[in-house]
């Protein structure tokens, strides 16, 4: 994740190296008369790319895109989802910085800045001559070979099948049983995350630690509960979950660009609820019990990572589709 996040900073980085660039010429054409004459009889347009107001365009345009994509890739608060479970608060323009991010929008950007680059370079070096612009469009194509080394699907159907096949053998253990919603417990002493699945209608309040020492298998027929470990207990040794990641950070990591289980992953913490907005999530999953009792393996993988980042028992409380997205509601204890 660390590398991830410095290449995209390189992009930031390039970004702002342009418009440098772009405010450089511009002092040079207003101050050097020989070089607005030479440019009006040799190259025309670029009296136009080096007015002020192009210059102020362009460079705003830039910056603006930059400022998007820091917010979206760093700071993560560009986005509001409302307690009722339904997605609000995403307006045009962060729509298109989400659809720039997407592959489709990867490849055009891509192509666009190095069609441009390569263009721009050829005609300023061996027809006008100019090397400062010549350096504007090698920068360009710099720019857009660079978003090109950025990865941007890291799983694939492999790692969803496996995932999901991880969840045949605790079908077949409570193929029989009843479940409840299960309360996903946290790690005990750098152990691994575990969930605890009530097997009786009657609702009981139990502490944490009388969870944990829950039988782990089927032990009679008057069990009141059962202690599992879901598909993410081992999220723990993910070396990547450094201490300041958001809670949409460590989502992004393990559904979208290590699972592949949705293509956009949002999340806003109201209280002691946490609502995650998914795109595109997979909802395949084999097995009724894990998702009567764990919810679906988006939303199970969601809880692991709640319950490592705020270190406190999770439940899933309701899961809600429309259309391609998918609203997950999840319950803080403790």
């Amino acid at each position: 994740m660390a590398s991830h996040r410095l290449r995209e900073a390189i992009i930031d980085v390039q970004t702002i190296l342009i418009v440098g660039l772009l405010y450089w010429l511009l002092r040079e054409e207003q101050s050097n008369a020989y070089l607005r004459t030479w440019l009006s009889n040799n190259f025309p347009l670029g009296l136009y790319l080096l007015a002020p107001l192009a210059v102020a365009a362009i460079s705003g345009t830039l910056l603006v895109f930059t400022a998007i994509r820091i917010v979206l890739f760093v700071t993560n608060r560009d986005l509001t989802l409302g307690s009722g479970g339904v997605l609000r608060g995403l307006n045009f323009l962060r729509k298109q910085a989400r659809i720039l991010n997407s592959i489709k929008g990867t490849r055009f950007s891509v192509l666009l800045l190095t069609s441009f680059g390569l263009t721009f370079s050829f005609y300023s070096y061996f027809i006008v001559g100019i090397v400062p612009l010549t350096a504007l469009g090698i920068s360009c194509i710099i720019l857009g070979l660079t978003v090109l080394s950025l990865p941007r699907q890291i799983g694939g159907p492999g790692t969803r099948a496996m995932l999901q096949g991880a969840t045949l053998s605790f079908e077949a253990q409570l193929e029989q049983s009843t479940v409840r919603r299960a309360t996903y417990l946290p790690p005990d002493d750098g152990g691994v995350i575990s969930a605890y699945i009530p097997l009786s209608p009657e609702t009981a309040t139990l502490s944490l630690t009388e969870m944990r020492r829950a039988p782990k298998s089927l032990a009679g027929n008057n069990q009141k509960g059962v202690l599992v470990y879901p598909v993410g207990s081992e999220l723990t040794k993910v070396p990547d979950f450094e201490d300041g990641l958001s809670i949409e950070e460590r989502l992004r990591y393990i559904l979208v660009e290590s699972a592949n289980l949705c293509s956009r992953v949002m999340a806003e913490e109201t209280g002691s609820r946490i609502i995650v907005g998914m795109k595109d999530a997979d909802l395949n999953i084999q097995g009724q019990k894990y998702l009567e009792s764990l919810g679906s393996l988006p939303s199970s993988l969601a809880a692991c990572v709640i319950v490592m980042a705020r270190n406190k028992p999770v439940t899933l409380i309701e899961e809600k589709t429309d259309g391609n997205r998918m609203v997950a509601v999840f319950q803080l204890l403790g």
